[in-house]
């Protein structure tokens, strides 16, 4: 049984997506979803379009799932999970080995440029941790922004709230 606001020590199972992905903790699944971080969406099956822009997101949605491949690949992951989505995913906040902004998952994917901001507005009260991750992964984004890294080296970027609200058949 998962605790909320409880870390466990997991290895990376399978990538789903730049912000999604599988841990193993102890032999049992636990899927995730990144805290506070968006990435762009992947095609989806019956998805098509000719249309550069959605090429370009889509383009992306890959080259975020590859970047986080590439973090977790074979490294002890710290799961703190928060709560669970309406997909049944646990929303959590992830690190590399241990628990400091350095090592923050979301944090790094944003500092990247392989995602993006999705912050909340409906809590004030954070305890130091989330404050910290907070503002990595507003400062991070701002960053990868000016120096145009990643997602944000596309002049005509569909960023993935948007991406979100666009009727593709």
């Amino acid at each position: 049984m998962i605790t909320p606001v409880t870390a466990y020590n997991c290895f990376s199972k399978f990538v789903f997506d730049g912000d999604t992905l599988t841990l193993d903790f102890r032999g049992a699944e636990l899927r995730v979803r990144l805290r506070w971080i968006d990435t762009p969406e992947a095609q989806k099956p019956g998805q098509n379009s000719t249309d550069p822009r959605i090429l370009k997101h889509w383009e992306w949605a890959q080259n975020a799932k590859l970047a986080l491949i590439n973090l977790v690949k074979e490294r002890a992951i710290i799961a703190i999970p928060i709560e669970k989505d309406q997909f049944d995913r646990w929303i959590c906040d992830c690190y590399l080995e241990k628990i400091s902004a350095a090592t923050n998952i979301q944090i790094l994917q944003c500092k990247s440029g392989m995602g993006v901001s999705f912050l909340p507005f409906n809590r004030f009260a954070y305890n130091t941790r989330e404050l910290t991750i907070l503002r990595g992964i507003i400062t991070e984004t701002a960053s990868a922004n000016r120096k145009k890294l990643g997602l944000w080296s596309e002049p005509d970027l569909i960023l993935p709230n948007e991406f979100k609200k666009l009727s593709l058949s």
